[in-house]
């Protein structure tokens, strides 16, 4: 699991890198309200990390589920 906020490139390498993965997207106090899980390719995330003070946590949606439990799935990408 990693986790960006401003490092923009870093973040677009590891998303062309793991094309099958799954984001969430969370604001810095990651309050579970805040906390969208979504596939990478789902156009709802944005392209940029940092945008708006948000972050991103990337990983399995086996492993982000398990630690984030209160995660919301987007509608968009996981219906």
């Amino acid at each position: 699991m990693l986790e960006f906020n401003e490092d923009n490139g870093a973040y677009e390498w590891w998303v062309a890198a793991n094309p099958g993965q799954f984001v969430i997207n969370a604001e810095p106090t990651l309050a579970p309200a805040s906390m969208v899980l979504h596939r990478v390719s789902c156009r709802g995330i944005g392209a940029v990390p940092g945008l708006g003070g948000h972050i991103r946590i990337c990983g399995t949606r086996r492993e982000l589920e398990a630690r984030y439990a209160l995660v919301r799935r987007c509608g968009g990408c996981l219906g």
